[in-house]
């Protein structure tokens, strides 16, 4: 006689539940939820009919650690072994499943009269009887709800699954109150720094934020200065989805050569609301997540056309500030900066019911669909995993647009990143780094960041300023500071007082310096340059009298 199954195995659970994931989102919420379990309960994934990004829950579940999801025809075909369905969605054909289905929102709540068509249903998914109901029969078993509001409009909406609701609060909402204090860690993993970081958040379809405002993201990028503001993109993964990775990440292209983050669509979404000083967003849940965590938020766009009018998302809508762009709009800086000062919005009791309570209250009701004790340890969810993939790279901008302003002491720099457009008439600095040929004939100025000895210096520096006649001068990195060479054949080593500012900043700094036609020798004292929030003290000296420079014998050491 054969073993049974498991007879090999070290632990094996008492229940079974299978994890319906209709989507990426979807997918997610069930992760949040599952994150609960103990050792006496066995998860199952498996996707149902009609998924349009199958292959991204392949991917998003692998990494999560579990199997490939278990085809949804095999699993309809093991009644007994599962004793309960856990689905973050109401489509995809759950009236099959023969085990009690637990339903819960993929998102904040349930807004959006989005069926087989958006704005196809007649009430919000989830809360629809056409979703609800099969042969008069009421499809789950119980459905978990993350605010009051969802179970009055239930009972309006589909009234033969009254009293099926049991509100226990949001997971997504309760993880990331959970992470509120890994907030410098995940600022440092964007590569935030001293800077203020500005996240931008999509959701699908044409009415959000990329769909109606794609120039939001380039108009962000040119009007915030490169060195107080770092800017990040969160896009719903059905946007990711419905095009191959690799393409969506070749249309942000520029954008990420001009700086912008572009958070991967399976994880880091919140720590990136976790980290933001402001979210500019749309009808979203994740721009409500950002809102109810306490930052502000900006309104790029607002698409209430499949919002159900009954949600409370379009008082949340109607509340919030607008971003406005074109011509005739104020700077994004001033309205950035507005938003900043201004109190955050309390909205967070709109959509959400029993901040932090909803891991006992979940736990509590899956065990007791379950028909199993509570373990004795307190519930609580996993901590969030940090941002992965692009997220985690290094910033690399290599060409910026130069705005400089004379102080009493020095210069005020203001750099801005030269892969988006932004105003003419700006100097522009370009690095060794860089990799736009098409630039390199245009650069005011050049920087090579990376340290090196005096000679290799001088002579990349030389090189430069010969091949590209527009330049005014070169700046590279040399150990204790740097090499300023103009093209007039004047050269100075540049000292800071303390950590000083890399060559880019420097050579910014002297092709500013350089266009007001201002003395070298006041170098030789003290030039304070401003930028980014910090003062640099600065302080220029001739290189050795053996040095040789760029113009004949005899040119002026600054």
């Amino acid at each position: 006689m054969s073993p049974p199954t498991n007879a090999w195995q070290t632990l094996v659970p008492d229940r079974e539940v299978l994890a319906v994931a209709r989507s990426v989102p979807a997918a997610g919420r069930l992760l949040d939820v599952c994150g609960l379990f103990h050792d006496r309960v066995g998860i199952t994934f498996t996707v149902p009919p009609g998924s349009r990004s199958e292959p991204g829950l392949e991917e998003m579940l692998r990494r999560a650690g579990f199997d490939p999801p278990l085809p949804w025809e095999q699993a309809l075909l093991r009644p007994t072994r599962y004793r309960l369905a856990l689905a973050a969605s109401t489509k995809g054909g759950l009236h099959r499943l023969p085990m009690p289905l637990l339903t819960m929102p993929h998102g904040a709540g349930h807004n959006r009269q989005v069926g087989d068509l958006p704005g196809s249903l007649e009430h919000a998914s989830g809360l629809d009887p056409r979703e609800l109901l099969h042969g008069g029969r009421v499809v789950p078993t119980r459905m978990a709800f993350s605010h009051p509001e969802q179970v009055e409009r239930l009972a309006r909406t589909c009234p033969p699954a009254a009293g099926r609701g049991v509100v226990v609060g949001d997971p997504a909402f309760d993880r990331m109150l959970a992470a509120l204090g890994r907030r410098d860690r995940y600022r440092e993993l964007l590569g935030v720094g001293d800077r203020r970081l500005v996240v931008l958040s999509s959701t699908w379809n044409p009415g959000s934020l990329l769909g109606s405002q794609r120039e939001t993201v380039r108009a962000l990028l040119a009007g915030l200065p490169h060195d107080e503001y770092r800017v990040a993109l969160v896009a719903h993964p059905n946007v990711w989805f419905s095009r191959r990775r690799g393409e969506i990440e070749q249309w942000f292209a520029d954008d990420i050569e001009a700086g912008l983050v572009l958070v991967p669509p399976f994880e880091g979404w919140r720590a990136a609301m976790i980290a933001a000083d402001l979210v500019v967003g749309d009808a979203g849940s994740t721009t409500y997540y950002a809102a109810a965590i306490g930052r502000p938020v900006l309104l790029a766009a607002f698409d209430d056309g499949d919002l159900d009018p009954a949600s409370p998302l379009p008082v949340f809508g109607a509340a919030t500030p607008r971003l406005h762009t074109g011509p005739w709009a104020p700077p994004p800086e001033e309205q950035v900066a507005k938003a900043l000062r201004a109190s955050p919005a309390g909205v967070g009791d709109l959509l959400i019911a029993h901040p932090g309570g909803s891991a006992a209250r979940l736990r509590s009701l899956v065990y007791g669909l379950l028909e199993l004790p509570e373990p004795a340890e307190p519930a609580h969810y996993r901590p969030l995993p940090d941002p992965e993939g692009p997220a985690k790279a290094a910033e690399d901008v290599t060409a910026w647009r130069v705005e400089a302003e004379a102080t009493g002491t020095g210069l005020r720099l203001r750099r801005f990143p030269a892969g988006v457009r932004g105003p003419v008439g700006r100097a522009l600095v370009v690095d060794a780094e860089d990799a736009v040929m098409t630039r390199w004939e245009s650069a005011d100025a050049w920087s090579a960041r990376r340290s090196t000895a005096p000679d290799p210096a001088l002579a990349w520096a030389h090189g430069r300023l010969e091949r590209y006649p527009k330049a005014a001068l070169a700046v590279a990195a040399v150990d204790g500071g740097a090499l300023v060479l103009h093209r007039s054949g004047a050269a100075m080593r540049v000292r800071a007082a303390g950590e000083g500012p890399d060559a880019a900043v420097l050579a910014a700094a002297a092709v500013a310096w350089s266009r007001e036609g201002r003395p070298w020798r006041e170098w030789h004292g003290e030039v304070q340059v401003e930028v980014g929030g910090r003062t640099h003290r600065l302080r220029g000296s001739p290189p050795p009298r053996d040095f040789r420079f760029l113009g004949a014998d005899g040119s002026e050491r600054c």
